[in-house]
């Protein structure tokens, strides 16, 4: 019983799985870098990075998804220093700083 249980999980894992890597590629990931940029830089910042965080725990993406990250909260970083008082730059950390928390933690 417990065999049957285990192989139909994994059953499901694995077409799951395959289903989404077939559904993703390099050009997407662009893309979502991208979209995810501009939602960074409106004003307030969006808070809805679904898609990027889906993209950061893949293995297959999420090298280049924290470094994408690291960049982004070194440039904030950055600019809190020169503008201590700028909350757009605040906010746009704090949302970065969240998103890593995010990727890393999962």
């Amino acid at each position: 019983m417990k065999q049957c249980l285990l192989i139909s999980v994994l059953m499901a894992w694995l077409a799951s799985s395959m289903a989404f890597a077939s559904s993703i590629s390099e050009q997407e990931l662009g893309e979502v870098l991208i979209e995810s940029r501009k939602q960074l830089y409106q004003d307030p910042p969006e808070q809805n990075y679904t898609r990027l965080i889906a993209f950061g725990l893949d293995t297959r993406y999420g090298v280049f998804v924290r470094s994408w990250l690291y960049f982004e909260i070194d440039m904030a970083t950055q600019q809190l220093s020169r503008q201590v008082e700028n909350e757009h730059a605040k906010a746009r950390h704090e949302i970065l700083l969240k998103l890593r928390r995010q990727i890393d933690l999962e």
